[in-house]
Parts: structure tokens; C-alpha cells; sequence
């Protein structure tokens, strides 16, 4: 029996902070594992654009958002990815990922939220880190269904890795926005992402919280992520989950099975 979890905040504002879901235990493995991806990430990104510090790396970063460098078209995509925050395919795919989601406060939080107790989990998880200082790596304010077509319905758990401070940052929630029509919005000029949406008239509220706690939002919601200010490395996944009434074109992982499904192979 999964506890009976409160999610009217969710239901009434687009987002919910739950707190202590995924043991302790849990978050140090997985933390340790990409921070060690994190080092082999960077080593070849560093090889290409000329640095041996993560603080050069830094400012490379905010060299190319002001103009003053080739600009990422002449950088490789490996390149591209280390300097945006991105893990390799190869990082996101492993199933050491799957132990957050897997844990019993995470399962009984997502069959509340979703109202099914089928679960299935968009493949593969997005993990992310954001270096010290790093103020150009986070994503303009954006609706989740803007990167997520594929899927008709979801939900969203953002989970860090290390607690989210007001120097670390994390995720900003445009307050209001719970419900806000679609935005059709395209690629910014940098190419890392899609162009923000407009947030005249709403609240931010920056998310703090501590590491094992997650937070849950909805397609619409209007967030964004806050600039690191601290002395250490701000890791995260996102992860994205649909119910049994709803659908995926993209391949996804049946939870109850443990089995990644390409719905291209699924016959009626």
C-alpha cells in the first residue's frame, strides 16, 4: 500500500514541492555517479575549446552569450552539450537514473498526481549540471509541453542532487501560470534552447529545497532555471511521466516491467 499523498497545490498552482522522497542513500549514488560523468564530460570539451580549468570553461560559456566567441556552430555537438549542461545519451541511459524514481515515495507521489497506478517514464531522463559561477547555462522561461509534444499528457519531477539554495539556484515558477495557454515558441539564436515565453504579470518563486526532495510540475506551468552562484556543481534530472490513459511517440519505460518500449514496434 503507497501512502495517500496531499497534491492540492499541484492541482490548484501547476507545481508541488514534496519533501523527503528519495532516500538519502539514493541521492549520494547518484550524485556520485554523475559527478564523476560530469569529469569525463568536460575533458574533451576543454580539449576543444583551449582550457584546463571548469572556471575557463565558465567563461568560454559567458563569452559565447555575449558575442565575443566563434559561436557554437563552430563547436562539435559533444562540445555544445558539456557546455550547456548536458549529459552524454550513453549517461542518460543507464539505469543507475532509475533508482530515484523506483523509490516507494517517488512511486506513491507519481500514481497520485498521475490517478493511475500503471506508470511510464519518458526515455531517456534528462540529467543536467550547472558549474559554479556558471550564470549563461539555464533554461529562458518555457512551458514543458513546448519540448514535449510527443507525449499527450505528463508530468514532470525535477530532482537535484545537492540542495538548492538561493546561491545554487534551481528552478524559478512563474506564479500563475498553472493553467497559461500553449506558447508556440522557437529556437533561440544561441540554439541551446527555445526562446523564453513572456512572463509580464507573473510572480517568480525561486524552489528552494533540499536534496531528496523533488518538484512536480505540470505541461503548462512557466518555469526556468537561476543562475549558480555557489562554489559547487549543481546536478539534476528531469523526468517526465505519463498515466495509463495517456500515450508517447517516443520511447518510453514501462515501470511495472522494467521494459523501454518503442512505440513504433507496439501493434494494435
Amino acid at each position: 500500500m503507497y501512502e495517500k499523498i496531499d497534491i492540492s497545490k499541484f492541482q490548484s498552482d501547476g507545481y508541488q514541492i514534496f519533501e523527503n522522497v528519495i532516500p538519502p542513500d539514493i541521492i549520494i549514488e547518484i550524485r556520485n555517479f554523475l559527478s564523476q560523468q560530469i569529469t569525463e564530460t568536460l575533458e574533451p570539451a576543454k580539449r576543444e575549446i583551449g582550457c584546463t580549468l571548469d572556471s575557463d570553461v565558465v567563461r568560454v560559456i559567458g563569452d559565447i552569450a555575449a558575442g565575443r566567441h566563434g559561436g557554437v556552430e563552430s563547436l562539435s555537438k559533444s562540445t555544445r552539450d558539456a557546455l550547456s549542461g548536458h549529459f552524454s545519451l550513453e549517461v542518460r541511459l543507464s539505469q543507475m537514473l532509475w533508482k530515484a524514481p523506483y523509490s516507494e515515495r517517488f512511486q506513491a507521489i507519481l500514481k497520485g498526481l498521475l490517478a493511475s497506478d500503471e506508470l511510464y517514464m519518458h526515455m531517456p531522463p534528462t540529467a543536467r549540471y550547472v558549474l559554479p559561477g556558471n550564470i549563461h547555462a539555464g533554461v529562458p522561461p518555457h512551458q514543458d509541453i513546448s519540448y514535449n509534444r510527443h507525449m499527450s499528457n505528463f508530468v514532470t519531477i525535477w530532482v537535484p542532487f545537492v540542495d538548492i539554495d538561493d546561491a545554487c539556484g534551481g528552478v524559478t515558477i512563474f506564479e500563475g501560470s498553472g493553467q497559461a495557454p500553449d506558447h508556440s515558441v522557437e529556437h533561440a539564436s544561441s540554439d541551446f534552447w527555445l526562446q523564453g515565453v513572456p512572463t509580464e504579470g507573473l510572480r517568480p518563486v525561486h524552489c528552494t529545497m533540499k536534496a531528496g526532495s523533488v518538484l512536480a510540475l505540470n505541461k503548462l506551468v512557466i518555469h526556468g532555471s537561476a543562475a549558480n552562484l555557489s562554489n559547487h556543481t549543481r546536478i539534476s534530472i528531469d523526468f517526465r511521466f505519463f498515466g495509463v490513459a495517456d500515450r508517447s511517440t517516443k520511447h518510453y519505460l514501462d515501470m511495472k516491467r522494467r521494459l523501454v518500449i518503442n512505440p513504433e514496434q507496439v501493434t494494435s
